[in-house]
């Protein structure tokens, strides 16, 4: 009896299990590509790259603080009778340009992150609410981000990059033209 049963309950499962599995549509997007193609995220990276400079101005400050104390150590040293005390001071002011710049550098790179992250979130969040839309729209259940290289396999059919890109007014970038003239241009001849 109690064989039966198992045996019962096997095969129930094994014919509820494809239609359990069929339930499941997933489709994917290449979501770092869009965030690229936004327009919004060309000005987002050119305000980046403004605050990366003003950033690396003072990483070039404390650079050039430190090159001005090696410049009058080379001085000091290069004397007949050097002044210890003053190459000492030199060496401990140099140490000490050499361990802010470290800090500061470390310091640069953790705002930077922060910063990209800052401009990067409402291009995500206008995305991922376009994502949504059309996965509820088009019945999927789950959505994989196919950019970053984990995916073995993805149907082109359940790509959602075109129907996001189109929902965003998003156009494609033109391709680069590698023959050098202009396109549908023919060389040597007349139309």
């Amino acid at each position: 009896m109690k064989k039966s049963v198992l045996s019962l309950a096997i095969c129930a499962l094994c014919f509820a299990l494809p239609s359990i599995v069929n339930a499941q549509k997933v489709a994917h997007i290449n979501f770092q590509e869009i965030i690229t193609l936004m327009p919004e995220y060309q000005t987002a990276s050119t305000e980046y790259e403004l605050y990366q400079a003003s950033q690396e101005d003072a990483l070039k400050q404390i650079e050039a603080d430190a090159m001005a104390e090696n410049e009058k150590m080379r001085v000091e040293q290069a004397k007949p009778a050097p002044n210890q005390t003053r190459l000492k001071i030199y060496a401990q002011n140099i140490e000490m340009h050499q361990r802010n710049y470290q800090e500061l550098q470390m310091t640069i790179q953790d705002s930077l992150k922060n910063k990209m992250a800052e401009l990067v979130a409402p291009i995500k969040e206008k995305i991922e609410a376009a994502v949504s839309e059309i996965a509820k729209e088009k019945g999927y259940t789950h959505v994989i981000d196919s950019g970053y290289g984990m995916l073995i396999y993805a149907d082109e059919a359940h790509s959602l990059d075109e129907l996001v890109k189109a929902k965003l007014n998003i156009k494609d970038k033109p391709a680069m033209n590698p023959g050098g003239g202009k396109p549908g241009s023919v060389k040597g001849g007349s139309h």
